[in-house]
């Protein structure tokens, strides 16, 4: 019996650990001045990169997993954790509305400059929308997938990235920046994630 009690509390550790490794693998980088092309290029698609000089990190949010006793299992932790960095940028909209504001153009720039440059014309992206805690869940979750749409379609006539190359996703406000309160405007974001 006390056999049974222990496989079966070791199996719950592990499941747990496994649970715990997941959820604080994902990064996010958020930042408040546009960085380079390149940069988020390396970020997203190669690794993570120093950040260039002359851009400003506004926050780095690491959820990073705990070194395990075996470096095998670090170095599994270090490839979830790769797979799982974003960008999150500040992208302006007009209120309650999908149309981008002409201060966010510049962000948005340098995401289409990393798309049509030749390291990573063959990337795929997936572009995220969040809002704030205001509203309603449902009008949120359909607001942020039309502001994800709107930066696709944005990429696709200014850029010529090819849509299937652009996947959206709209969260609403189901996922706010940890530590931060969900009611915070820091949370109306789009992030852009590697779909490679």
């Amino acid at each position: 019996m006390k056999l049974h009690h222990s496989i079966t509390a070791a199996s719950g550790a592990l499941l747990l650990a496994l649970y715990t490794l997941n959820t604080q693998a994902e990064q996010v980088r958020m930042y408040d001045a546009p960085p380079s092309a390149e940069e988020m290029g390396k970020v997203l698609f190669g690794g993570q990169t120093n950040d260039t000089p002359g851009t400003m990190k506004m926050r780095s949010i690491n959820f990073q997993p705990k070194r395990n006793e075996r470096a095998d299992d670090f170095a599994t932790a270090e490839r979830v954790e790769a797979e799982k960095t974003s960008i999150g940028l500040p992208i302006k909209f007009a209120y309650n509305s999908d149309e981008i504001l002409p201060e966010s153009l510049p962000f948005l720039e340098e995401v289409g400059k990393m798309m049509t440059m030749s390291d990573f014309a063959d990337k795929r992206l997936i572009i995220e929308g969040h809002t704030d805690a205001v509203g309603s869940a449902s009008y949120n979750l359909d607001l942020s997938r039309r502001r994800a749409q709107a930066v696709r379609n944005y990429l696709a006539r200014n850029y010529g990235v090819s849509s299937n190359r652009l996947t959206t996703k709209g969260l609403g406000k189901s996922k706010p920046l940890p530590g931060r309160d969900p009611f915070d405007a820091v949370n109306r974001r789009v992030q852009f994630y590697s779909a490679n």
